[in-house]
């Protein structure tokens, strides 16, 4: 007998359920749109909510276990939702923008429709800050997405309404894009964990850009196996395989950054989660050493200089026709870009391949993985924050590992005083050191158990 709703269950957990009998994609669903309709005008977590396909599905679905039928895959009845820059046929895809307000997407992008044939249930689409230029999700169209665990807080972006979505129980996954730190800062801010895939690793067809560069689809869910579960399904068929998480983490070496890059201007309650979740790791027999990361102001700079130049690239015609339909702050980031030079963004691409090859040096000599923090601070508050200085110092510690193409995952480490969630963030050559690290930790520790009482 189940003893909770079907709202608080992971990803996991509702898989499991699902194929065991114990509740159906159609109660799953119900619950989920409940929740929906109880919170998402005070959270603004979707833009747009499939209420009448979903239950349509969730019912075909639920028939189909009835009938003794074969599940369709491991998302089978798993309501799942869409960052509103990834196009899911019939829906509006309007990229948070006043410009797409009316778009209808005609076909789905490659992720959803992996998706759909693990089974998985469309439920909506989330907000986002406009065009995803941007990390704080304060979107002048449709307001602002809050932070479940203090709606007064934003939830970072550009992703924040799928982490807003999933932290409060309306859909036990959801789907972002990540270009400069767009998964893992919503991750960090709302309490999930979410994972920016090494580039190419996932399609990102039928994803509207903001940088041809640097941008990939991530997944963000509740615990390292949720995102196992999900990269099966996402990753292109070259590299799909399955994530074994429960191999030994003894013996594998973590670098922790010495430099004041990542900690000068560090809060002191994030700085302390991090360290402890570095001996809680290393409790695990996980080797912790001191790495030293130099220029990482330059390194942080190359990757913003590259991702909003080519964002300015994609939306010349648009900001030179009707500058004045963009939100204020992603029309100064466009503008500011236009005024960067060829020989400026060419500098900035051999930045990226310095950094780069000084990773895959430190990967080969030293150490398997990176641990710092994912952000500097806890989420912001709403009130009072500025879209262009406040995206600049939340995608500090991001933007970097965007320009490495390697993946990186953010997890919950802990709470500050005021109760809102600390991200860690790993950097590795490969999904599978992440998740095996990831879900290491998770298993000696409840953070990504917590929610919200809201």
């Amino acid at each position: 007998m189940l003893t909770s709703s079907p709202h608080t269950f992971t990803l996991s957990e509702a898989s499991r359920l699902i194929h065991e009998r114990q509740v159906t994609p159609l109660e799953l669903v119900e619950a989920c749109l409940s929740r929906i309709d109880t919170l998402n005008l005070r959270l603004k977590a979707f833009l747009y909510v499939s209420r009448e396909t979903a239950l349509e599905e969730a019912d075909y679905a639920t028939k189909s276990i009835a009938r003794g039928e074969p599940l369709w895959g491991p998302l089978h009845g798993i309501p799942v939702g869409i960052k509103d820059l990834l196009d899911v046929e019939g829906m509006p895809a309007t990229a948070g923008s006043d410009f797409f307000r009316s778009r209808v997407a005609s076909r789905s992008a490659e992720t959803v429709t992996r998706l759909q044939a693990a089974g998985a249930i469309i439920i909506g689409k989330t907000h986002m800050h406009e065009f995803a230029i941007g990390a704080t999700n304060v979107n002048p169209h449709y307001g602002p997405a809050r932070n479940p665990w203090n709606p007064a807080h934003m939830t970072g972006g550009s992703s924040g309404g799928s982490a807003g979505a999933v932290i409060a129980g309306m859909c036990p996954a959801a789907l972002g894009s990540d270009t400069g730190g767009s998964v893992r800062v919503p991750a960090a801010f709302c309490g999930l964990t979410g994972l920016r895939p090494g580039k190419g690793q996932i399609s990102t067809d039928g994803t509207i850009p903001l940088s041809w560069t640097l941008d990939t689809v991530g997944p963000m869910a509740a615990s390292a196996q949720d995102i196992a579960v999900l990269m099966d399904t996402l990753c292109d068929r070259t590299s799909s395989h399955n994530y074994s998480l429960d191999q030994p983490v003894r013996g594998l070496r973590i670098g922790i950054p010495l430099d004041d890059y990542f900690w000068m201007n560090t809060g002191t309650e994030v700085a302390g989660a991090v360290r402890a979740a570095a001996e809680a790791l290393e409790d695990q027999g996980v080797e912790v050493c001191d790495v030293r990361l130099p220029d990482m102001d330059t390194v942080h700079r190359a990757a913003g200089l590259i991702a909003i130049s080519d964002g300015a690239a994609y939306h010349a015609e648009r900001l030179r026709a009707e500058p004045e339909r963009f939100g204020p702050d992603v029309r100064a980031r466009l503008e500011a870009a236009l005024r960067h030079s060829a020989a400026e963004y060419a500098q900035a691409r051999q930045r990226g391949r310095e950094w780069r090859a000084l990773l895959r040096g430190l990967f080969r000599e030293s150490v398997d993985c990176l641990l710092l923090p994912t952000t500097s601070m806890t989420a912001p508050l709403i009130e009072g924050s500025e879209g262009v200085s406040a995206t600049q110092q939340i995608l500090s510690f991001t933007y970097p590992f965007s320009l490495s193409g390697l993946p990186s995952l953010s997890m919950p480490c802990g709470f500050d005083q005021d109760g809102l969630p600390i991200g860690a963030q790993l950097a590795a050559p490969g999904v599978d050191a992440l998740l095996q690290l990831a879900h290491a930790y998770q298993s000696i520790t409840d953070w990504h158990q917590r929610r919200p009482l809201i």
